[in-house]
């Protein structure tokens, strides 16, 4: 896993800025330690930078890399899973290969059919590749977004990197404020791809690449016109050993590493699985981490860890981490995070990461379980919601919600189901901050600069889904490519990489995922049982007793510390004289809904923590009334 950045100037045959290029690569230290290499070429105005944690292949994969006439250059940010299978095919046409290493089978995949090259790979991914003949930079994501890749571009040039930081050592760019993406950040508490909260910055979206000419031309695309559809005449006991299969070599394929590999261990059967195949391929106890909280309520999961932990026989490691720890970070988080993501685990992840560290530079984990395979309550809600949407709409369910003001989720349900169509009510289900809200939360200026984009974010992805035959299988493949891409994957990605560490997902292989989406609704969700496959699938793996237990994941006591002291110190924070917050939104709004939460009255707490998460991200990013945020 690395760090990769560059610059290419168009329109112009200006060198490239040695000077600026080193000031980018040095915020990428942290991604790769152990390696640097760089390509410039001044003809050309082009400059590639790369820094490497070295994982397989450790005396041989040094990048930037080319072909053999080098006239294609690659900086490249990852794993090809399957790049021996490539790599035969290549070597059947005559290609020859001077390392053992997967970046050789992207440059020579290239040379052989072009972008069309790029769906075939099985992997988590960001590279850029300049090809030298044709004059033309390509930027290019994992479907799943694993790997992160920024960009900047304007009529000069075509700026990219794995982190945003790193961007901005190029001083004519601009930080201002994207108020698209803040309407966007309010909505799904992330910012969905291409969007970032800085104007100037752009994500490249999961499964698509950017191509730009020396003229200045742009086409940016989707590489794989993948469109899932659903299998009727599959048989379930077809169904789950079919399932087994594709999960065991999953693991498989991803433990392959020339350096120690661990695992990230919750209390749940996501990760249980893993481990139990993990320690079943490896020839040496695995190493498996966990983190736990100071106290007893369902945030903490040390102890059904550590007896997971106990059943695959691994060498394990836990540390359990205290308020004040957590909060000292969290200030600090959104410099490695870079994007204000409201999620309350990613401390917690920081932590186990820097656990982790000490013993291992890889961790499997078992992120991409839940949004494929129906993990998450909300989808047996939108199940109902969906099934009995005309009669839920003649219904007061919006007065039946203010009775139970402190269950968000019935809140969220009774919002979605107002909506008559589908895509409508898919959006309701996302929304933290409706648009009544919004309203009362912005300040008058804030609110005529507001646009909203959020439909059209999802309909990008929704248009895909014709060939699913209901609306959860829909929004499975939605989040898939949505929520789990630009908030859960992009936090994993950062927390890790802060701390050297390269974290892998088997759960989102490829051949796995589009397999899982193939497979009809009953096999998802039976009755009020989610994830039904997986869990009738671990019964060959694991013991019920793990199987069966209550999902808690990486959460945090947030609810319990906003009700107690941390109420009183966000109240601070949003009011003090130099608060962002206090610039942008209704401080009589905000106080309010931190005492409604703190009286147990209204479930707030993912509102509050959201603009605690957009306070933080502003201090780490402006300075106090910075001329970039008017």
């Amino acid at each position: 896993m690395c760090g990769i950045c560059g610059l290419f100037k168009v329109n112009s045959n200006r060198k490239v800025d040695r000077l600026t290029l080193r000031n980018m690569v040095s915020t990428l230290v942290h991604r790769g330690p152990d390696d640097e290499g760089i390509y410039i070429n001044d003809d050309d105005s082009v400059g590639l930078w790369h820094r490497r944690l070295s994982i397989i292949d450790l005396s041989t994969r040094h990048q930037p890399m080319s072909n053999l006439s080098e006239d294609i250059w690659i900086v490249f940010n990852g794993e090809i899973y399957n790049f021996q299978e490539l790599k035969k095919n290549l070597q059947a046409k005559g290609y020859h290969f001077r390392t053992s290493s997967d970046t050789e089978v992207i440059i020579n995949s290239y040379e052989e059919y072009g972008e069309s090259a790029f769906a075939d790979f099985n992997g988590i991914f960001a590279f850029a590749l300049y090809d030298k003949r044709n004059r033309f930079l390509i930027l290019c994501r994992d479907q799943f977004g694993v790997k992160p890749l920024y960009y900047s571009f304007s009529s000069e040039h075509l700026i990219f990197a794995s982190e945003i930081k790193t961007i901005f050592q190029e001083p004519s760019i601009s930080k201002a404020l994207n108020y698209e993406a803040l309407n966007s950040f309010l909505t799904f508490r992330y910012n969905p791809s291409p969007q970032t909260l800085f104007h100037s910055v752009k994500k490249l979206t999961p499964g698509y690449f950017l191509k730009v000419t020396k003229n200045g031309d742009v086409l940016q695309q989707p590489y794989c016109n993948y469109a899932p559809s659903t299998n009727t005449d599959i048989s379930e006991t077809e169904a789950i050993q079919e399932y087994q299969n594709l999960l065991e070599k999953a693991v498989q394929r991803q433990m392959i590493s020339d350096v120690p590999i661990g695992l990230l261990l919750s209390g749940g059967i996501d990760s249980a699985t893993i481990g139990y195949l993990m320690q079943k391929y490896s020839n040496q106890k695995i190493k498996t981490f966990t983190i736990g909280f100071v106290g007893k309520g369902d945030f903490n999961e040390l102890e059904d860890a550590r007896r997971t932990a106990k059943f695959i026989g691994s060498e394990h490691h836990d540390i359990t981490l205290t308020q004040k720890e957590y909060l000292d970070f969290f200030l600090q988080s959104f410099f490695y995070m870079e994007e204000p993501i409201a999620e309350t685990s990613i401390s917690a992840l920081y932590y186990v990461s820097k656990l982790a560290k000490e013993y291992v530079k890889v961790v499997l984990a078992g992120q991409g379980a839940d949004e494929p395979l129906a993990g998450y309550n909300r989808y047996i809600g939108l199940h109902y919601l969906s099934k009995f949407a005309y009669i839920l709409q003649k219904l007061p369910l919006e007065n039946i919600a203010k009775l139970l003001s402190r269950n968000e989720k019935i809140n969220r349900a009774a919002y979605a189901a107002k909506f008559s169509t589908e895509l409508k009510r898919f959006l309701g289900v996302y929304t933290i901050f409706t648009q009544e809200q919004k309203k009362l939360l912005c300040n008058e200026e804030v609110r005529q600069r507001l646009r909203d984009v959020d439909e059209v974010l999802i309909e990008r992805l929704y248009s895909q889904t014709s060939g699913l035959l209901n609306s959860v299988s829909k929004m499975l493949f939605i989040d898939t490519r949505l929520s789990l891409s630009d908030d859960l994957l992009l936090f994993g990605d950062k927390m890790t990489m802060a701390n050297s560490i390269e974290m892998r997902v088997p759960f989102l292989d490829i051949n796995l995922v589009q397999f899982v989406e193939s497979l009809p609704f009953s096999l998802k969700i039976k009755g009020m049982q989610s994830k039904y496959i997986h869990k009738y699938a671990a019964q060959k793996w694991l013991p019920k007793e793990i199987i069966l237990r209550k999902k808690k994941g990486f959460e945090t006591p947030l609810d319990e510390w906003l009700q107690s002291n941390l109420a009183e110190t966000a109240k601070t924070w949003f009011n003090s004289k130099d608060s962002i917050c206090s610039n942008y939104f209704n401080l009589d709004y905000i106080n309010n809904m931190i005492d409604l939460h703190q009286s147990h009255k209204v479930n707030f707490q993912r509102h509050i923590f959201i603009l605690l998460s957009f306070e933080m991200w502003y201090r780490n990013f402006f300075k106090v009334n910075s001329n970039d945020l008017v």
